[in-house]
């Protein structure tokens, strides 16, 4: 199985779990439950939007709300940042 790890090197790969679920008013523990996953899993992927589920939790969790994977994973964008470092604030 290759490495996996939670969050990505440059950190703008973001979840957007939370707000398909308050949408929906789905509780990160019924998720859980209905997904056959861990509550701290789900609950850390819906209050951590920086956590990158692994594939097979992606995969269930898509399956399980029936969206897509680039539903939930968005890029988000650097420039607040770019221009915080630049302007020395």
């Amino acid at each position: 199985m290759p490495y996996y790890s939670s969050h990505t090197s440059r950190q703008r790969l973001v979840n957007s779990l939370k707000g398909i679920l308050d949408t929906r008013n789905i509780s990160s523990f019924k998720l859980s439950r209905v997904c056959e996953l861990s509550p701290t899993t789900t609950r850390r992927i819906y209050t951590d939007p920086k956590y990158i589920p692994s594939p097979d939790v992606l995969e269930r969790i898509c399956l399980i709300l029936n969206v897509e994977p680039g539903d939930i994973l968005k890029i988000s964008s650097n420039i607040e940042t770019q221009i915080a470092v630049c302007s020395g604030v």
